[in-house]
């Protein structure tokens, strides 16, 4: 079997590192051959849609393409016309891995709910809103796109797959976990806190990219209620400038910004570093879908805590008590799940056998699955 991997988006990117871990994974299979193509996208359309078309044509040498999706790696508002710029020069089937899902309710949904009287009819006025949005949005659009031309796609969790449920039919939606890469630490968090002047510091770390909803100013305002021993780790590169300034502006505000540390984008050396001095990986994620922070932690086999949201309840079925959440959403609960989670014995036997059960071999056998199935029909 030949399969073809696109790699979109800057190199860094968390879902571009995704498809880049498959395709690698699956050059470790005797019966597999991998093809990839690798596009960055520029915002000149000329220059876009020239390297997308070289791409497809690469790629549709293989018995099948897989690719990634999300709004921002695609392109954003152009996120439509590259899709169909990629998906009409290919000739070979295509699976999607779907990625940050966030669609609110379809508009049958809604109307459904209305006549059945669980909405308002004063939500009519709403209820037209969504279905211009469905027809206009970039979003919907692109996804539509992706659901025309593709047998099935993948997500990542259950709760993804329970918000495209108004939008394709359910066979259609293939749950696969999120993979866990494999990990071994080289360093003791003792010579590692030492080597970031860490000593004699309680290190609490937010890992990944600097977004609205990750929980950053929520972990600042827990933060001002923690002793004075207690620093927080911001280990990632800048996503929303304007929102850090805002967060650090709040901890200016609540007596702690020196003990807030923003290390921007780390090297695999320099991440690893961070991951062994931490003392508890903080996930205050507001909504997710699948998190690849979430998952480095796993494959640190470090001590997790994070609101308690659907998502992390998934984790929790697979091992139970794998990761500790906290709820309600407030400062005063997640300030208070820190210490009680660390003043806890750190047996980490839960999270090595979550480890286990997510590691790559594992998880690319599920892909490696459905491609057969799409290719045998």
């Amino acid at each position: 079997m030949k399969v073809g991997y696109l790699h979109i988006g800057e190199p860094e990117h968390g879902i571009a590192r995704y498809g880049r871990y498959l395709a690698t994974e699956a050059k470790s299979r005797s019966e597999l051959s991998v093809i990839e193509a690798e596009v960055v996208l520029t915002g000149e359309k000329t220059v876009d849609r020239q390297n997308l078309l070289t791409a497809a044509a690469t790629l549709s040498q293989a018995d099948l393409i897989h690719f990634q999706h999300n709004s921002h790696i695609w392109g954003g508002k152009q996120q439509l016309q590259n899709l169909k710029t990629f998906l009409n020069a290919c000739t070979s089937p295509k699976i999607a891995t779907l990625h940050d899902l966030f669609y609110p309710p379809h508009s049958s949904l809604m109307l459904q709910q209305i006549v059945q009287g669980k909405r308002s009819v004063a939500e009519l006025p709403t209820w037209l809103k969504t279905i211009a949005r469905e027809q206009l949005s970039p979003n919907f659009r692109a996804l539509r796109q992706i659901l025309d031309r593709t047998p099935f796609i993948f997500v990542c969790t259950e709760e993804e797959s329970k918000r495209l449920d108004q939008y394709t039919v359910p066979n259609r939606i293939k749950t696969i976990p999120h993979f866990v890469e494999s990990r071994t630490l080289s360093i003791t968090p003792e010579a590692a806190r030492q080597r970031l002047n860490l000593n004699e510091k309680i290190v609490i770390t937010l890992l990944g990219f600097i977004y609205r909803g990750k929980g950053h100013d929520l972990l600042v305002k827990a933060l001002a209620k923690l002793p004075s021993n207690y620093e927080v780790v911001f280990a990632g590169g800048l996503g929303h400038k304007e929102f850090l300034h805002n967060v650090i502006n709040l901890a200016k505000t609540l007596g702690v910004v020196d003990r807030v540390r923003v290390t921007g984008y780390l090297s695999e050396a320099d991440q690893e570093l961070y991951l062994a001095a931490t003392h508890l990986a903080v996930c205050p994620f507001e909504k997710t879908s699948a998190s690849g922070s979430l998952c480095t932690w796993i494959s640190a086999n470090k001590p997790i805590l994070a609101f308690d949201l659907p998502q992390i309840a998934e984790y929790n079925r697979l091992q139970p008590d794998a990761i500790s959440t906290f709820s309600p959403y407030t400062p005063e609960t997640l300030a208070e799940a820190i210490q009680q989670t660390l003043s806890q014995p750190q047996d980490n036997h839960a999270i090595v056998q979550l480890h286990r059960q997510l590691e790559m071999p594992v998880v690319f056998d599920r892909h490696l699955d459905h491609y057969t199935t799409l290719l045998e029909q």
